[in-house]
């Protein structure tokens, strides 16, 4: 099946927040299928959840500025073409009912993610990119840090709480970036309560901190997998490093001490500077009790 052709209309169930999604039948339990970048499906209560949407393919699979790059902060990075090194995976369904964006970069919600999904189809988006989002024409609510949406599945309920998302650990860099979204996804059925932290492209500072225990998974063992965003962005670039490197991810983890842990935003794009190889040595040396993901692109794990 063509994926260009695959998403032609939105679901119609009831989001508290006034966004609209559909009853079906589903298998239950929880599942998340890596599908390069930082898109993820997640099938959960019987609702199928896309995050980040990017279907680019090959040399120039998104446009966007260069942030390894050195460029004057004041006229801007150079716009180029961005290569996609891994095939696409494609998607399992022909209909998703919500879109969940951590921020609207274009390696994070591509020029071709931008034409084929349904603009009417249910997205959260963060505040800071509201405006950029509903330009494009989607019908995208934004939902503020600490704020949640319940969202009643066929199998179970949906609880999603957004969180900040620092995109540098420069303040001033991170002021002109914008804050973006990491949400706390928290799936509760006849099988019982599984919660992912989908930490969006963020460092370990202290507000991220503070909302994680505000939300009360910042102990050890109340998350079932952190699923942090790598690449190791910006390096030697005017902007500095703006996405964790291994290192980073593996002491994010450390102090929350998961379950499991599902690395993604690394090794699909000439864009990123590191894949998982290095929190794979840390996890390693550290020997911690939560396991380390590493699944090839396109392949389903089960919570």
């Amino acid at each position: 099946m063509n994926r260009r052709q695959l998403l032609k209309s939105g679901a119609a169930l009831t989001l508290s927040g006034g966004l609209p999604a559909v009853v079906r039948a589903a298998q239950p339990g929880v599942s998340l299928r890596w599908l390069g970048g930082a898109m993820l499906e997640i099938e959960a209560a019987g609702l199928r959840v896309l995050t980040d949407p990017c279907l680019g393919e090959g040399a120039e699979a998104f446009v966007m500025g260069d942030p390894n790059e050195m460029f004057d902060l004041a006229r801007g990075p150079n716009i180029k073409s961005h290569a996609r090194l891994t095939p696409f995976p494609g998607l399992r369904y022909d209909r998703y009912d919500l879109v969940l964006l951590s921020h609207a970069h274009e390696d994070y919600f591509d020029q071709a993610a931008q034409a084929w999904l349904d603009p009417q189809l249910p997205m959260l988006v963060p505040q800071h990119d509201l405006a950029a989002v509903r330009q494009k024409g989607f019908a995208a609510s934004a939902l503020a840090h600490g704020e949640m949406r319940r969202i009643e599945g066929p199998e179970g309920v949906l609880r999603i709480t957004a969180l900040p998302a620092v995109h540098s650990e420069n303040p001033e860099v991170a002021r002109l970036l914008g804050l973006g979204n990491g949400y706390l996804i928290e799936v509760e059925t006849a099988f019982g309560l599984a919660r992912i932290y989908w930490a969006g492209d963020s460092f370990l500072v202290p507000p991220v901190w503070q909302a994680l225990r505000a939300a009360q998974v910042a102990e050890a063992g109340l998350l079932d997998i952190f699923v942090p965003h790598l690449g190791a962005v910006g390096g030697a670039g005017a902007l500095g490093q703006i996405s964790m490197d291994g290192a980073q991810a593996a002491g994010f983890a450390q102090q929350l001490e998961p379950q499991a842990v599902l690395p993604i935003h690394h090794s699909t794009y000439a864009l990123y500077r590191e894949g998982p190889e290095v929190l794979r040595q840390h996890h390693e040396e550290l020997a911690p009790r939560w396991r380390l993901r590493t699944p090839p692109e396109g392949e389903r794990i089960h919570l």
